[in-house]
């Protein structure tokens, strides 16, 4: 009963932090008209967001050892809602930035910590559902945003809406911190008493924290394409919900409203996908679910950049994209134990994730900027040149296996 519950907790946190995911790519085209800003101009944000972002997740080992994952997901779910309340009230793109952030504090230790509870106390099926959560999420997102701009006139009431859901959800996460501690209390002393080696590297001054980390990186052995993984994952997922609608209604001649829906197709695909993956990943394996999903992706981008049948091939395209992005992320996350170890993987997982935020915030920058230069065709091949750097690097962390002796760092 207790699982169940606390289940159906961690699915709602997976929705909360999709939420806000979605809603930049669409709302940027008014937003950036609203404070004279260039297209590019999101990626002021999002450098902002992910500085808070990075700091908290390569610090979450330390982070969420002392205050526990419940806590954690709790608070920063206050922080983001608040920040997206502050979106919706500010006047000033300046104050705009300061909101960024909390919002990349509250973003980066819980999502190390959620990926890192998944992945050690459930299954494979379980990673792919509750990712499907974040889909759901970021699906929800650009609809609630695209609803505000159309009925509403303003992509203000959009983000007010998801504040009252991220604020809501945060109230219930603090009304259930006792279920984290009471989900298989005897594997939780297991792990404690196994990762004594991490937690001394973790409670060590800054200095020598920082030098074991770089040590960490270049010694332990498939920690940097892990992070590169990652890096090129998210940048790639990032570039299509952030430019998408920019690119449909500048370079395709797409409807304000049809680029909003397109968008969250997008991720609606990525939701679908998940759920479906989850039926039979443990029996094709998580290796073969990732390669399969970067064919379908392939064939996704093709559709996309296509200069034809834009009514046609473009949501089909996305379809795909979201669709062959789907397993990357929640499959590649749930391996991080088994290449690692259950006693670092919660370090991995926050590196990773730290590496994450870095593809977040610099990737979708450097394609906005040359799109903005250029042409925004650059848009959607920007983003296929990151997912084969994705595929390049996900197959050599496929040769990486856990060595017991790799402990000692």
């Amino acid at each position: 009963m207790i699982t169940a519950i606390l289940l159906l907790i961690i699915y709602l946190a997976f929705v909360s932090l999709g939420l806000p995911d979605g809603i930049m790519g669409v709302a940027w085209p008014e937003m950036r008209h609203t404070f004279s800003m260039p297209l590019a101009g999101a990626g002021y944000l999002t450098v902002v967001a992910t500085i808070g972002t990075v700091i908290s997740a390569f610090s979450s080992g330390h982070i969420l050892k002392k205050y526990g994952t419940g806590l954690v997901v709790g608070v920063s779910c206050i922080l983001t809602g608040l920040g997206m309340l502050g979106f919706g009230l500010s006047r000033s793109f300046f104050f705009l930035v300061l909101l960024c952030i909390p919002l990349g504090i509250g973003a980066g230790a819980v999502d190390t910590g959620l990926n890192d509870y998944v992945a050690t106390h459930f299954s494979s099926r379980h990673m792919n559902w509750l990712h499907a959560c974040w889909g759901l999420g970021a699906f929800c997102g650009p609809l609630i945003m695209t609803q505000a701009i159309v009925a509403g006139g303003s992509w203000r009431i959009g983000y007010i809406a998801v504040a009252v859901i991220q604020l809501t959800l945060a109230l219930i996460f603090l009304l259930t911190l006792r279920l984290w501690s009471l989900h298989s209390p005897e594997h939780e002393k297991e792990r404690k008493t196994a990762a004594s080696a991490v937690k001394s590297a973790v409670h060590a001054p800054l200095q020598q924290r920082v030098q074991n980390g770089f040590r960490m990186i270049l010694h332990r052995k498939g920690l940097l394409p892990a992070m590169l993984v990652f890096f090129f994952y998210v940048g790639m997922e990032t570039c299509i919900g952030l430019w998408s609608a920019s690119y449909l209604r500048s370079a395709r001649h797409v409807s304000v409203y049809n680029a909003g829906i397109w968008v969250s197709v997008f991720y609606l695909s990525i939701t679908v996908g998940r759920i479906l993956i989850g039926f039979f990943v443990e029996k094709i394996g998580t290796r073969t679910s990732v390669r399969l999903g970067s064919v379908i992706s392939v064939i996704g981008f093709v559709c996309l950049i296509l200069p034809v049948a834009t009514e046609v091939l473009c949501p089909v395209g996305l379809c795909l994209i979201g669709l062959g992005f789907a397993p990357m992320y929640p499959c590649t996350m749930q391996d991080t134990p088994l290449r690692f170890g259950r006693e670092f993987s919660q370090i991995a997982i926050g590196y990773q994730m730290g590496m994450a935020n870095i593809g977040y915030t610099l990737l979708p920058i450097l394609v906005g900027a040359v799109a903005g230069v250029t042409t925004l065709w650059i848009i959607p091949a920007g983003a296929f040149l990151l997912l084969l750097c994705f595929v390049i690097f996900s197959e050599k962390l496929g040769r990486v296996h856990y060595e017991p002796a790799a402990d000692v760092f």
